[in-house]
């Protein structure tokens, strides 16, 4: 399995740096709370996004070319994950990683486009910005809904990732809008 120091410079050549250290950080966590593999989740949170940059206009490919790329360096369950978590590639989710993988995505994508500083943002106000997102693409609230197929209750969930997001928010960016 490819070493975390390895995956780190693989994706700190994107522009999804920044991105994929959250989504680790919150898949890692939902590993430990789930009882599952903490270091493979934190992998596939981390390299979920290596292809963005290369099928950014087509991305119908995205994960897929990732998922061809790290083939052997990780096992399958994780190489599915990554290339199921874009529901543009039309292929469905199936484990709870799959399904944990898209909720997390989806969440620190949601968070990202808020002008709110991360620290003053509350679970109910995340409520709030996922229904006025689903309105204009309601991929995001069936991406959210996933973590209750995988036996976490959405409001749950939005307090375990903010507060996985508070907590690390000061060690990853000085900008106070970004974690």
């Amino acid at each position: 399995m490819i070493a975390e120091d390895e995956a780190l410079q693989l994706v700190r050549k994107t522009s999804k740096y920044d991105h994929a250290l959250v989504v680790a950080t919150l898949m890692e966590k939902l590993a430990a709370t789930l009882n599952e593999n903490e270091q493979e989740w934190k992998l596939v949170g981390l390299l979920h996004d290596l292809d963005y940059d290369e099928v950014v206009n087509e991305m119908k490919r995205h994960g897929i070319v990732s998922a061809e790329r790290l083939k052997g360096k990780l096992p399958e369950h994780c190489i599915h994950a990554i290339m199921v978590h874009d529901h543009r590639t039309g292929l469905t989710p199936k484990s709870r990683l799959d399904k944990a993988l898209i909720a997390a995505d989806t969440v620190a994508s949601l968070i990202e486009k808020t002008e709110t500083q991360i620290e003053k943002l509350e679970v109910d106000a995340l409520r709030v910005k996922l229904e006025n997102a689903s309105l204009g693409q309601s991929w995001y609230k069936s991406n959210l809904m996933q973590v209750e197929e995988i036996g976490l209750r959405l409001e749950d969930f939005l307090h375990l990732c903010l507060d996985v997001l508070k907590t690390t928010k000061s060690t990853k960016n000085s900008n106070p809008r970004r974690y």
